[in-house]
């Protein structure tokens, strides 16, 4: 038992300190409140540069409305950055859409100048949820990146992720189900293609059972025992 307690508190050590050296983009957006950017909301700074600030905070507003009339109400308080910019995106480790960004502190959502909307919004509101219900450490450890999309895509209504628009084979849904870190899930040219199997692979799961089943994942159960699949 002694050896398995220090075993894991290197582990910890290990995750914990690669962590805060490897994601410069995620502290830069922990520690957005210290920059230019201003405090527009509870949580949200935007660049001087974004425009309609007023609407991109109505989007954000009815993406938490859907992710709750989805899911259930949300519990997750994440912080959100706004910017203008493909660079300014950039600069936080994102694209011009949208990426979000987990740490022990929470999640920090960077929303890009073409992620400013509901559909995106509702997208990464999802995956702040998905990390706070399961907590930072059993996210890292259980959740896979395929489940973590496709469950975000179900809130997510551009059209090309509404499932009737999908056309993939069940070989093509069961080989993103392989693709757990997003080192993989995001590489090459197939990440469009990963996005829609993602999408097929959760059709099944049951929205309103969503938050119990991940509270057995922060309480100690493993994803496949969780889900089955």
């Amino acid at each position: 038992m002694h050896k398995f307690k220090i075993i894991t508190a290197i582990m910890l050590l290990i995750l914990l300190t690669t962590g805060f050296i490897t994601q410069k983009y995620a502290l830069a957006c922990e520690t957005v409140q210290f920059s230019e950017y201003k405090q527009v909301a509870a949580n949200i700074f935007s660049s001087p540069g974004v425009e309609n600030v007023q609407g991109v905070l109505r989007s954000i507003a009815e993406g938490k409305q859907r992710v709750g009339s989805t899911f259930g109400a949300m519990t997750a308080s994440p912080k959100v950055v706004l910017v203008s910019t493909k660079d300014e995106a950039a600069g936080f480790g994102a694209n011009s859409t949208a990426s979000a960004h987990y740490t022990p502190m929470g999640t920090c959502i960077v929303l890009g100048p073409k992620g400013q909307n509901v559909d995106v919004a509702a997208h990464e509101l999802t995956h702040a949820e998905i990390g706070h219900r399961v907590g930072w450490l059993r996210h890292l450890l259980e959740i896979p990146v395929w489940f973590n999309e496709g469950i975000a895509l179900l809130v997510d209504h551009r059209k090309p992720f509404l499932i009737e628009n999908i056309q993939l084979s069940q070989e093509e849904v069961k080989a993103v189900k392989k693709l757990d870190t997003s080192r993989v899930f995001f590489a090459g040219e197939n990440i469009h293609k990963n996005y829609l199997a993602s999408r097929l692979a959760v059709n099944e799961v049951e929205p309103s059972l969503l938050y119990e089943k991940l509270a057995l994942i922060r309480d100690g159960a493993s994803f496949e025992d969780v889900f089955e699949m």
